[in-house]
């Protein structure tokens, strides 16, 4: 399972411009997630017990929709309540719309999916967690529902949806503010980083041209490229005009259009930004958005462009623009350099700042991936996001179904963190992400990093011998200043040496591990040839604890071991602030 999850699937890409994971809406309804237990074991939980007052925890899930949830069918705990319509006495009280007004849930599975992911690592416990499955279609859903969780006094809440307009990339806007009413109210906000990476540019306004086309960074055009033909996908633009009331509207009035490879308009968004009054007339909107959804074609010499045009001149450099581009189909893989790339690139998009609301609020753990799709900051306040960055998101189903993604990364962490606030349930925001992180591996202060050839000139049998057994090639080499080699690999090394070396160790115990090749003889003498032979030593956990090398123990020059060493590097992703890991419950004992 740890394998299959570190193989991340392609299916995960963005549904419905939210940066979600895909699901099949034609496969029969999801029932459990498979191989509970190896997940578990995978982010650590496996050391946590089964506490009672985890059945008292209460999650809401915030999402579009529920598609195919069955309460007969045990798909969650029986306490999960699923709330399509919110009471009239709290909108009245709150004043949250028209009290009659209802809009229904979409159809999508994703919702549920997202609370099954829970509940599964969770250890699926017939007897909880509490969940509430929140209608959160449209902004006064949205609103609603998170009113809702505060009257139900819910710990923690888990959104893996982003919306790509109405905030100014710096946390605010009223989106934001209606989260804070939760974050105020003392949950825990969970929040998906969204699947934007590679998807995105963000730029300031160099010049208005005298035909008003708006120039980026000495240039007025952003370019994509189609991979095939039918291939939809939307194009968003929004700017840093948003206010802290969704009606405030603003006078800053942009247009975007999209000319294919031959220079002809094939798309435009001409809507009229205005400010606040008593009602919107036809093509008029208070947000500082366009978006366009097209059906792009294959390009064969050119580039599809996007431009944008401002309809007055209070538009400059103080603000700041974001160009989303979401393809609606998964990668392809690009026939000359055999790589998954998307089916729509963006060849302007600019790595960074790829936050979207409210994943950039200040009060919320956003929750990212290891992947190249997963979105990251920072905001243009500065601040890093995401805060918590899972090593895989893989999910599987009884049903066959299987997706990754920022969307399934947030609601495994939310799992993580109801387990955590079991054992220890004052746990705040700040101590969960203050938590210590994984740390890709430099090989220690005293290796100095060097070349394979290097190595494969010393030891070039041991460095073969090792890429067999992994099936793969290591991925780091150094050099001890005593002159033995170390090589890196991503495994453990128990796993690939357990036929080659001696293991009578608790699994527990951290061990080192030596290869080397040694001449043998016959009892007549003779030379057999060469061996190779793997030494175990463990690592001392005390410091008068004495655990000899091999060399000292065996005899022989130093040179002649090269030492096996696990080391965790995502494929050359590894981010910067580190992975989670999961703190062990003798550690989590102290908050």
């Amino acid at each position: 399972m740890v394998n299959k999850i570190l193989n991340y699937l392609s299916l995960s890409l963005i549904l419905s411009g939210l940066g979600l994971s895909t699901f099949s809406l034609k496969a029969r309804a999801a029932t459990e997630l498979e191989q509970i237990q190896e997940i578990r074991k995978f982010f650590g939980l496996d050391q946590y017990s089964y506490q009672p007052n985890l059945s008292q925890i209460k999650i809401a899930v915030i999402d579009n929709g529920f598609e195919g949830y069955d309460a007969a069918k045990k798909q969650l705990p029986d306490s999960t309540e699923v709330v399509s319509a919110y009471p009239k006495e709290m909108i009245s009280k709150y004043n949250l719309g028209d009290p009659d007004y209802v809009q229904a849930p979409i159809a999508t599975e994703h919702g549920k999916t997202m609370a099954q992911i829970i509940w599964g690592i969770t250890g699926a416990n017939p007897q909880g967690p509490k969940f509430y499955l929140l209608n959160a279609n449209g902004i006064t859903n949205f609103r609603r529902a998170v009113r809702y969780t505060i009257e139900q006094k819910v710990d923690l809440i888990l959104y893996s949806q982003n919306r790509e307009c109405c905030g100014n990339f710096d946390g605010g806007g009223f989106l934001n503010e209606i989260v804070n009413q939760a974050t105020r109210a003392g949950i825990i906000w969970i929040n998906a980083a969204g699947n934007y990476g590679g998807h995105v540019f963000n730029g300031t306004v160099q010049s208005i041209g005298g035909d008003q086309w708006v120039h980026f960074q000495n240039a007025k055009e952003l370019r994509l490229k189609s991979r095939l033909d039918e291939n939809k996908a939307q194009v968003i633009l929004t700017w840093s005009a948003n206010a802290a009331e969704e009606d405030s509207g603003t006078s800053e009035d942009l247009d975007l259009f999209i000319y294919d490879e031959n220079n002809n308009q094939v798309a435009k968004s001409e809507l009229k930004q205005v400010l606040k009054k008593d009602s919107l007339a036809e093509g008029e909107t208070f947000l500082a958005r366009e978006r366009i959804s097209f059906e792009f074609s294959k390009n064969k010499n050119g580039y599809y462009r996007i431009f944008v045009r401002a309809k007055n001149r209070n538009f400059n450099s103080r603000n700041n623009v974001r160009v989303v581009v979401i393809p609606e189909r998964p990668p392809v893989q690009d026939n000359e350099t055999q790589k998954m790339v998307d089916a729509i690139e963006f060849l302007d998009a600019v790595k960074g700042r790829e936050i979207m609301v409210p994943a950039d609020n200040p009060n919320v753990i956003t929750v990212g991936d290891v992947s190249g799709f997963s979105a990251i900051g920072p905001t243009l306040d500065g601040r890093i996001k995401p805060e918590v960055i899972l090593e895989n998101s893989v999910a599987s189903f009884s049903n066959g179904q299987s997706s990754s993604g920022t969307s399934n990364a947030a609601a495994y962490f939310t799992g993580i963190v109801a387990v955590l606030k079991s054992y220890a349930p004052h746990l705040t925001r700040e101590q969960i992400i203050n938590f210590p992180k994984k740390r890709p591996s430099s090989l220690g202060a005293r290796i100095r990093r060097t070349q394979f050839s290097e190595v494969v000139s010393q030891h070039g049998m041991i460095f073969n011998s090792v890429e067999e057994m992994l099936d793969e090639s290591p991925i780091l080499a150094g050099q001890y200043a005593d002159g033995r080699y170390v090589i890196g690999v991503r495994k453990d090394p128990r796993q690939f040496l357990q036929g080659l070396c001696q293991m009578n160790y608790n699994r527990e115990q951290q061990l080192e591990f030596y290869l080397t090749w040694t001449s043998g003889t016959d009892r007549y003498g003779r030379p057999t040839g060469t061996t190779l032979q793997c030494y175990t030593r463990r690592v001392p956990t005390q410091e008068n604890d004495q655990s000899p090398y091999p060399w000292e123990q065996y005899g022989g020059q130093r040179p002649a071991f090269v030492e096996i060493r696990q080391v965790f590097l995502s494929s050359g992703n590894f981010p910067s602030q580190g992975v989670w890991q999961t703190p062990s419950p003798e550690n989590l004992r102290r908050y």
